[in-house]
């Protein structure tokens, strides 16, 4: 059977020493977890506002997108408005200019007759 070995009894200053080292590890396992997290939050927190720039920026792309299907829209119907104007102006000098020809040659019938 081995024998048992026995360690010396630690001093005070020695016990003192050893749980000083352990704390300051604890400590600075603790700061460097503490560190971890507050990076990972950052990352996360960036990628969020990656993802929300984005969303805005497909957001803003469909509204222009809407914008200039609306655009289109107007200037079509501005146009189609424009060739109705010329039509109805060109029917009404069409319809001034076969009243005037007929009152005019009303006169003319009229001042024959009357001589």
């Amino acid at each position: 059977m081995p024998a048992l070995v026995e360690r010396p009894k630690m001093s005070l200053a020695m016990w003192a020493a050893l749980k000083n080292h352990i704390m300051r590890q604890r400590e600075k396992k603790k700061q460097e977890q503490e560190a971890d997290a507050a990076t990972e939050r950052v990352r996360r927190e960036q990628e969020q506002k990656r993802r929300q720039d984005a969303m805005t920026l497909e957001e803003i792309k469909d509204q222009v997108q809407q914008s200039e299907q609306r655009l289109h829209n107007l200037k079509e119907e501005k146009h189609q408005l424009f060739m109705q104007l010329k039509k109805v102006l060109h029917e009404d000098d069409t319809r001034r200019r076969a009243l005037m020809k007929e009152a005019n040659e009303m006169a003319a019938l009229n001042h024959q007759h009357g001589f």
